[in-house]
């Protein structure tokens, strides 16, 4: 489940998608949008689900923050405060609304471990 964080291919393709650039939502909607871009979505899809599943499994206490957190540094919460109004603005049109909770909620959780460290 981690594996995108620990591994080179992985990484890289991490790095890929939090290197995407855009002003301000409809220029997002232009560049990058499933409609537009499927190859991106894809790419940008599974990151967000893994950061999502690996939430869901925390919640569930099967993985505590610590290993969480010394696997992925604050590339999770990056990722979040990278796309949250993205991912918002799909919760209101493509998405359901509590689509990606778990994802936010565990950078809101990796947040507040790192800033007591």
């Amino acid at each position: 489940m981690l594996q995108p964080f620990l591994t080179g291919d992985g990484y890289s393709s991490v790095m890929k998608i939090t290197g995407m650039e855009w002003d301000n939502i409809e220029d997002f909607m232009n560049k990058y949008d499933h409609r537009v871009d499927r190859d991106n979505a894809a790419r940008r899809m599974a990151l967000w689900n893994t950061c999502n599943s690996i939430g869901s499994v925390y919640r569930d206490g099967l993985l505590d923050l610590k290993t969480i957190f010394n696997s992925t540094g604050g590339i999770i919460c990056n990722i979040w405060e990278k796309f949250e109004l993205v991912i918002n603005h799909y919760r209101t049109t493509d998405y359901s609304p509590k689509s990606y909770k778990d994802f936010e909620y565990l950078a809101k959780q990796i947040r507040k471990y790192e800033s007591n460290l």
